[in-house]
């Protein structure tokens, strides 16, 4: 006897296969692997459905293989919504939660790696808590106890002790014969955090994130499958591990922008932690000093309670903040002008004076922004994208940061001859520059140019450890460090960001100059940050100055509110490139008469931005142009995408990126 079922292939394609399966074979339910033929070649894929419409006459179905691998039900039935949220190809959202030597054709299978436990880590006691902890621990508590879905937003200030609360709760869970999940931005960045989960519940846990070796993360994959693992830490692609009786989610600095994805299948890590422990019936914990606006609405209407961590640790005072006014002078980068001005040189030397570290923040790679002819005036462009080619001084060389193209610097201007200037500075040129104003420090650089992921860890570690004074770096340095010996922060340009073409500019920038003044003042020395700026007036500014989170919230969500951006709507942009830049165009505006066709008949309050070219029209040799469908609701969305979706795939020699709830605007 034979039955029918409904398969997601694991290729991009849309939809589902209808295939016959011997019920002899053995039991067969959804999130059952086969093998399946489709066109000229054998491939995997999962089993979403049993039964279905009978094939049209004449049609004669071919055969499913099954193999011996289940995934988790509530794991599966988490892959199915993600794919039906974000209108993706159902077999390419179950290939992104396999390990990557999953799915392996049965041509060249092999055993998986023998599953080892993980090496203990002594352990430390628990600190105690204070009052606000633990009447956070105790809420989280009684949702474990309780059952069922609990949504909170754990808002602490920087060095408020949300990382205990997290420990504390993921410990309750544990007892009761439950796993956790947590999600971290960016694991090589917090090897103290990492270190903490270990020390508290040694080998239960597993890491996941892409610094591991394909075995080393099969075997992580494994310990969760089989439950040998009940902590699963990550980053945002751990969302999808196998954590056997989810009982609590954790998602620690959720505004941060790394839990975007940005192309293939492009999903939001928190959001989709969130829906997750809804499936499960489990509590859900997001932390941040500074929370999204899309999670503050949630508490706003409602849907998320949110505890207040509102004082560090011992009481420690937060850092006083310092707007120093940039405006009459040139910028930190042209020629002849230095990039460290007045008190932030002056706290620099009272901290080196005192035999403290300090941290220095600049958001830009490079010795120089760019090369430019005094004489013509022709800026050093890159040949692929529509951006200057930054200097990297060390090596002599102008490098794109987006596409990676390289070329020596010139010494003269390639069309006229005539003598460059540089404009601009990043990270590069503040490391020379302090290196030089302070040669008794004991100066280092963190950005993606200095260092390899394991001479991250190692700058962090000395750091740690006392064996540098002055940290240099990119909003590397802003993310999750507790350093106590730090007591000075320096801004050297905090408008870099903050009037991008991008409704979340703002936003961003507040929350970044936040998160950096919060790594000064942790220890028993109070803390000191200057911000230099041309815009001190600027809301963003103003607020951070003032550690003015709420005050800042309530601006800019009436600010959103009124323009009917996120989270007052949805959005969802498309994102057309081709090789050819007609071709590109064409496409776009082809999509985009499709679109306000389907608006006249379609949901109301409905619309369309665009289409228009990117701001940043040329990426690795590709135009590219977008536009911004905007709705009330994720259904009238989705009513527009799907049409529009079909229509894309008709289209030759363009690529088209649906991207839905996306964050960012370049």
């Amino acid at each position: 006897m034979t039955e029918l079922i409904q398969v997601a292939v694991l290729a991009p394609v849309r939809g589902l296969f209808s295939y016959r399966l011997a019920t002899h074979a053995a039991a067969t339910l959804p999130g059952q692997e086969v093998e399946v033929p489709f066109g000229r070649q054998c491939l995997p894929g999962f089993i979403v459905s049993l039964g279905g419409p009978p094939p049209p006459a004449g049609m004669d179905l071919k055969d499913a293989r099954l193999v011996d691998r289940v995934l988790p039900a509530e794991l599966f039935r988490f892959l199915l919504w993600t794919a039906n949220y974000y209108l993706h190809p159902p077999g390419e959202v179950i290939k992104a939660a396999l390990p990557p030597e999953l799915p392996i054709s049965k041509s060249g299978r092999r055993r998986a790696p023998r599953v080892i436990a993980e090496p203990s880590v002594p352990a430390r006691p628990a600190p105690e808590l204070n009052p606000e902890q633990r009447l956070a621990v105790s809420a989280i508590e009684e949702s474990l106890s309780a059952g069922g879905f609990a949504p909170f937003l754990l808002q602490g200030v920087t060095g408020s002790g949300k990382t205990e609360v997290y420990l504390r709760a993921i410990g309750a869970a544990i007892r009761a014969g439950r796993g956790a999940l947590v999600l971290v931005p960016e694991i090589a960045l917090t090897p103290q955090l990492v270190a903490r989960f270990t020390e508290r519940f040694g080998p239960k846990v597993a890491t996941l994130h892409s610094g591991l070796s394909r075995g080393e993360r099969v075997r992580a994959w494994n310990r969760l499958r089989s439950g040998e693992a009940q902590v699963a830490v990550g980053v945002r692609a751990a969302v999808f591990a196998p954590v056997q009786e989810l009982g609590l989610v954790v998602v620690d600095e959720e505004h941060d922008a790394s839990f975007k994805q940005e192309d293939r299948l492009c999903y939001q890590a928190r959001d989709m932690a969130v829906a997750r422990a809804k499936l499960c019936a489990c509590p859900v914990i997001l932390g941040s000093a500074t929370p999204s606006l899309e999670t503050l609405a949630n508490v706003e209407r409602g849907r998320y309670r949110r505890i207040v961590l509102s004082q560090r640790i011992d009481a420690r005072p937060m850092p006083s903040i310092e707007l120093l006014n940039l405006r009459g002078s040139p910028p930190p980068g042209a020629p002849g002008a230095e990039l460290l001005r007045g008190a932030l040189v002056a706290g620099l030397e009272e901290t080196l004076s005192r035999g403290e570290q300090a941290i220095l923040f600049l958001n830009r790679r490079g010795h120089a922004g760019s090369l430019v002819c005094q004489s013509c005036g022709q800026v050093s462009s890159c040949p692929n994208c529509s951006v200057s080619m930054t200097v990297h001084l060390k090596q002599r060389r102008l490098l794109c940061h987006y596409c990676g193209a390289t070329c020596a610097v010139p010494e003269s201007c390639p069309l006229c001859r005539g003598p460059l200037v540089e404009l601009g500075a990043g990270t590069e040129r503040l490391e020379a520059e302090v290196a030089r104003r302070f040669p008794a420090a004991r100066v280092a650089r963190l950005d993606r140019d200095s260092a390899s992921e394991g001479e991250v860890r190692r700058t962090l570690a000395a750091f740690e450890a006392g064996e540098l004074d002055v940290l240099v770096g990119t909003q590397l340095v802003a993310k999750g460090h507790d350093f106590p010996r730090v007591t000075f922060v320096g801004v050297v340009l905090a408008d870099i960001g903050l009037n991008l073409p991008d409704f979340r500019a703002a936003e961003r920038s507040f929350q970044l100059l936040v998160q950096v003044a919060g790594r000064a003042g942790r220890g028993s020395s109070p803390g000191k940050v200057v911000i230099q700026t041309y815009h001190p007036d600027h809301p963003a500014l103003r607020h951070a100055a003032t550690h003015d989170q709420e005050g800042f919230a309530a601006a800019e969500l009436w600010r959103r509110r009124a323009l009917g951006f996120p989270p007052y709507a949805k959005l969802c942009s498309l994102r057309v490139d081709s090789a050819s830049p007609l071709r590109a165009e064409r496409a776009a505006r082809q999509l985009g008469k499709e679109a306000e066709t389907l608006l006249r008949r379609g949901p109301g309050k409905a619309s369309l931005l665009g289409p228009a070219p990117a701001p940043l029209t040329r990426l690795k040799g590709r135009t590219r142009w977008q536009m911004l469908l905007r709705a009330q609701t994720h259904g009238q969305l989705r009513q527009l995408v799907v049409p529009l979706q079909a229509l894309a795939q008709t289209l030759t020699g363009v690529r088209v990126v649906f991207d839905m709830d996306p964050m960012t605007m370049l």
